[in-house]
């Protein structure tokens, strides 16, 4: 809904920048219809990358008082749609950045538009090794 209402929102301004008279034809409001989609979507992408790249250095940096700042933001990441994924079976949405091992641990979370499907900002992890038994993506 939050997209469909921005979406409205920017369609007359749309119109005023094609030029469209009091009854547009069809070409200019499709044309002004998509431009305004568009536009809301980037503003949308834009923003939803800054609350994600806030939230991980944030969790990354909280160290001892990490379940504070997680449960600070998870009400906002929830109200835009994103996903904060912790979870390393995920790891077509992480970049594994160093170490060796069969185990990973997590840097920072990856963050996905519910709405979309798309990541909008990787997470990271480190290869550890692990105790013996333990599968790549099992904790230890």
């Amino acid at each position: 809904m939050t997209v469909i209402k921005g979406v409205a929102a920017r369609i007359p301004e749309a119109l005023e920048a094609a030029g469209a008279d009091d009854v547009p034809p069809a070409g200019a409001l499709t044309a002004a219809v998509r431009r305004a989609v568009l536009d809301e979507f980037r503003t949308r992408a834009q923003f939803a990358g800054r609350v994600a790249e806030i939230d991980a250095l944030l969790w990354s940096r909280a160290g001892d008082n990490r379940a504070t700042v997680e449960g600070a933001m998870t009400a906002h990441l929830r109200e835009l749609r994103l996903l904060r994924v912790t979870e390393p079976e995920e790891s077509d949405r992480f970049v594994v950045t160093e170490g060796e091992g069969d185990v990973f641990e997590l840097l920072s979370p990856a963050y996905v538009d519910e709405l979309t499907g798309k990541v909008i900002l990787a997470g990271q992890l480190r290869r550890i090794a692990g105790p013996a038994g333990v599968k790549v993506g099992e904790e230890a």
